[in-house]
């Protein structure tokens, strides 16, 4: 009845002061879906602490509310007394460490549920420990009664099964006498049945031994003759046998002479084959290794000579393109600083490459333009390279306004590429003619 009535008065506080802290709450700016949730946590918190603590004292022990549990009740409980009452303790809205006028209506009116359900709890924990202390001194005196009540009953048992067994016994002893006189009785009857039994089978015994005695007699002279005959006709079967075995031995021999000379004769055949072939074989692989050699050999005199041809070609026009630019260093040097807005006294190395820098204003160069900057080094590095020029990495680090570090980057990627990447090489030969025809028909038309 207690707990009930702690729950329905827990549940009532909590929806009566539900309103008035929801409104508290959106009065300071909370969210009316928000703000409702406040109250509830905090009554819920505290109903929880009051109903463990009742409860727990409920089933005895010496179990006394620690500081956490006071310190969460006194918490919730004044929370949401202040909550409720902060409009009767501050009506004009400012907070004074002692209200300067309070409605003390308001302040009842909303401490009364808050109060009712903290006394209330307490008042539910000193019933329950009365309620606990009374029960089990009640249930001590029923355990008491109970126990004197089986001890008595127990004794009664013991009693009637100790008769019961002293019966039982005397009834057992009567039993076994009456039995034991039984078994006397039946024993000499089975002895004498044995004893008129054993001459009966003795009778018989003598009886089938005369006659086992004369049958095995018969018997014997029987087997006798069957035995002479038996030995008659196994001589007969051996001579038989050791004529046909002789006959077998002598056709088996026979056939294996012949099917060893039959061997003999294939294996002749097949070596004189294998030597055959072996001769023959020899002679196609020389034959063939011949062959082989003076094809590779003449492959590789025309590959030799192929290369030879190829390398003369490519250094002949290198050398061409490389006479042709430095012939026309000057002008593209002219051409390059007007481009890039730096004029150099050493450009001649680089008239092959465009000046593609970033902007004077420090603006970032595309990554297009990038890839096009390192290519375009890379194969004036490598045509360099390709015509025994030493490229000018510093004019090449200067026109793209870059450092060591990416001219010794641009040297080993146009090295790299000239080892590893198929078709840079020729395509760097093809840039130098396609430049030095160029430069050619340029020349031509300004004569």
């Amino acid at each position: 009845m207690v707990t009930k009535a702690l729950l329905t008065l827990g549940g009532g506080a909590l929806s009566f002061t539900c309103v008035n802290v929801t409104l508290f709450g959106i009065s300071h700016q909370i969210p009316w879906y928000i703000a409702w949730m406040l109250d509830p946590l905090a009554s819920l918190a505290l109903i929880t602490v009051l109903y463990v603590d009742g409860v727990l004292a409920e089933h005895g022990g010496d179990y006394k509310p620690g500081g956490w549990p006071f310190l969460l009740r006194w918490t919730a409980g004044l929370s949401t007394w202040v909550m409720n009452c902060w409009t009767s303790l501050y009506p004009d809205g400012h907070f004074h460490f002692v209200p300067q006028k309070p409605d003390a209506g308001g302040i009842l009116l909303h401490s009364v549920a808050p109060a009712l359900l903290i006394l209330l709890a307490e008042a539910a924990t000193g019933y329950r420990k009365y309620a606990t202390r009374r029960r089990g001194e009640l249930t001590a005196i029923i355990a008491r009664f109970e126990s004197s009540k089986i001890a008595e009953r127990e004794a009664a048992e013991k009693r009637a099964r100790e008769k019961a067994e002293r019966e039982e016994a005397a009834k057992r002893e009567e039993a076994e006498r009456e039995a034991a006189a039984k078994r006397a009785r039946e024993e000499r009857e089975a002895a004498q049945r044995e004893r008129e039994e054993n001459a009966r089978l003795e009778n018989e015994r003598r009886q089938a031994e005369i006659e086992a005695a004369s049958r095995a007699r018969r018997e014997e002279i029987e087997a006798e003759r069957e035995r002479l005959a038996l030995t008659e006709r196994t001589a007969e079967i051996e001579a038989t046998r050791l004529k046909a075995e002789a006959e077998i031995e002598e056709r088996r021999r026979r056939e294996q002479w012949e099917r060893e000379q039959a061997e003999r004769d294939r294996e002749a055949a097949r070596q004189a084959e294998i030597v055959k072939a072996e001769a023959q074989a020899e002679a196609l692989r020389k034959e063939a290794e011949a062959a082989a050699e003076a094809e590779r050999i003449k492959a590789e005199a025309e590959a030799r000579a192929l290369e030879e041809a190829e390398k003369l070609k490519r250094q002949r026009a290198l050398e061409r393109a490389a006479a042709k630019t430095r012939g026309t260093s000057e002008s593209a040097v002219a051409r390059t600083s007007i481009s890039s807005g730096r004029t150099s006294e050493s450009g001649a190395a680089l008239s092959a490459v465009p000046a593609l820098t970033a902007s004077e204003n420090g603006g970032r160069i595309p990554r297009e333009v990038r890839e096009k900057q390192r290519d375009e080094a890379e194969r004036y590095i490598a045509k360099c390279s390709l015509s025994g020029i030493a490229p000018d990495l510093e004019r090449l680090g200067n026109q793209y306004g870059k450092g060591e570090t990416w001219v010794g980057d641009r040297v080993r990627a146009a090295k790299r590429r000239l080892a590893e990447e198929d078709g840079f090489e020729e395509s760097v030969i093809a840039d130098a003619l396609d430049v030095f025809e160029d430069d050619t028909t340029s020349d031509a038309g300004a004569a």
